[in-house]
């Protein structure tokens, strides 16, 4: 008798593949006529299907998958004979029908892999090696009861010509890799009972052709890092119901055709420096001083033009007849001096003690006026005071209600750096990266060099990850092989352990 192995290709040479598979088989009326039978698996032992044996097992084709995604498919026990049924075609197709214990199972196979098993555990198993086509003529139920994992290597698209409707009870997370469009025909409303953030690492803009309209029910807080502009072609109002307060670091500037400030109960304008007034403007109040307060005589004040009304010096010059002639040329010779002008101002700007000071120049005696000689405003028997002095001013601007605000957004960056990642993967990622993105980026020298030793310290990365050779082999295979002198026996016989081989 002769096996398989004896002189196979020489008589399929000389037979042809064919004849040979048909050797053995007996010539009479029960006899293939195709010659397909017995196949070569099948030569000089038993017809009965290997499968029925428990000396193969058939499967389905469960290829592909997806990294992350366990199919949980448990290897299947071998048949016992006689408790698997197997039905067999020529070209490969299988029905088997087993009752084996701990193994029963039905599976129907084509012969490219694909088909449909009903294991033991009643799990199902459907295998498409191709396309897979579902046509359903009325309503379809599914039915989950544990977990599901959906896995489109390709594209998907869904097409729901009514409602869509998705309930879930618990998380609900979207993750795209790429843009997020969507085109809403109608209307768009989303409920929140909870809290909502939103964080964009880029630019975002909002465009919307009709009213907008910003409801708040709590506190509205917008901190903005750098500049923002609002431009409003229509009408603007800001209105507050108790203080509105604005601040700026370094500039602040209202410009209009016509502008108001109002203080119904009290308003004040207040700078170390600066000018108000116009060609036409008028100004009405109670006491007017210059830099230096509140001061008789010294208030710093300066006057140009005509005075409406009594001013000091004009109650001097009814007791001209009473001075001098010293005196009274002195006063010929300085009228349009500013000593005038500042002596006029401060008549009606004195402390409620005031005594007018005697005031020498060159020589020269200004006479003293009592009390009532002084120009005061009507109803006032002492000059009003004025509370506005320049330290005041000053301790308004820094310490004051209306002091002027610091403002410090994100402070050297932490928020910026911490949502973008630049310094946690040193700009090579601006995410947490999965580990098929760490291997991409590893093909460069510069980003392994950059995030290696940060991935490292995250245990995401083995610390010996430069090492290129395999610890347990120690070294790599060049780029030629070589030959090399075994230090292991090759086979079973221990001549063979001076043997070259090649890697």
């Amino acid at each position: 008798m002769t096996t398989k192995k004896d002189n196979f290709n020489t008589r399929v040479e000389q037979l042809g593949e064919g004849l040979e598979n048909t050797l053995g088989v007996a010539q009479d009326g029960m006899q293939d006529p195709t010659g397909e039978y017995p196949k070569r698996d099948y030569n000089f032992g038993t017809s009965i299907n290997k499968a029925s044996r428990g000396s193969k097992v058939n499967n389905l084709y469960v290829g592909g998958g997806d990294i992350g995604v366990s199919l949980g498919i448990q290897p299947q026990r071998p048949s016992e004979y006689p408790f698997n049924q197997v039905q067999e075609t020529i070209s490969g197709h299988v029905i088997e029908q087993d009752d084996t214990p701990g193994g029963e199972r039905v599976l129907i196979k084509h012969r490219t892999g694909a088909g449909v098993e009903m294991r033991a555990d009643g799990s199902v198993i459907i295998s498409a090696v191709n396309n897979k086509v579902e046509v359903t003529g009325g309503d379809q139920t599914v039915i989950i009861e544990g977990n599901g994992n959906l896995v489109y290597q390709g594209n998907l698209n869904m097409k729901v010509t009514g409602d869509y409707n998705v309930d879930v009870g618990g998380n609900y997370n979207l993750n795209v890799a790429g843009s997020l469009r969507e085109n809403i025909l109608e209307n768009h409303r989303t409920i929140t009972t909870g809290n909502r953030e939103e964080t964009v690492k880029k630019s975002k803009i909002n465009r919307t052709m009709s009213t907008l309209t910003d409801i708040c029910l709590g506190e509205h807080n917008i901190d903005v890092k750098l500049d923002q502009k609002t431009a409003v072609e229509g009408n603007i109002e800001i209105a507050g119901g108790a203080s509105v307060f604005v601040s700026g670091e370094e500039s602040f500037a209202v410009s209009a055709d016509v502008a108001n400030v109002t203080g119904a109960k009290y308003v004040s304008v207040l700078g170390q420096r600066g000018a108000i007034g116009g060609k036409l403007v008028d100004f009405t109040g109670n006491v007017f001083q210059g830099g230096e307060g509140a001061v008789p005589f010294n208030s710093g004040a300066v006057f140009y033009g005509s005075f409406y009304g009594k001013a000091l010096e004009a109650i001097k010059s009814n007791h001209a007849d009473k001075a001098d002639l010293s005196l009274r040329s002195y006063y010929a010779e300085n009228s349009k001096h500013a000593l005038t002008a500042v002596t006029a101002g401060t008549a009606a700007t004195g402390a409620s003690s005031f005594s007018p000071p005697k005031i020498l120049t060159a020589g020269i005696h200004i006479p003293m006026l009592a009390l009532e000689e002084m120009a005061l405003p009507s109803g006032h028997a002492e000059p009003p005071q004025a509370h506005i002095t320049p330290d005041w001013v000053v301790g308004q601007v820094a310490n004051g209600d209306f002091a002027i605000r610091t403002v410090v957004i994100d402070g050297g960056d932490v928020l910026l750096t911490k949502t973008l990642l630049t310094d946690d993967y040193e700009d090579v990622f601006n995410h947490v990266p999965s580990t098929q993105e760490i291997r991409s980026a590893f093909r460069n020298e510069a980003s392994r060099n950059a995030i290696g030793g940060i991935l490292v310290s995250e245990e995401r990365l083995n610390t010996k990850y430069k090492v290129k050779a395999p610890p347990k082999i120690g070294r790599t295979v060049k780029k030629s092989p070589s030959s090399r002198f075994g230090f292991e026996p090759i086979g079973n016989a221990v001549e063979n352990r001076g043997k070259r081989f090649t890697p």
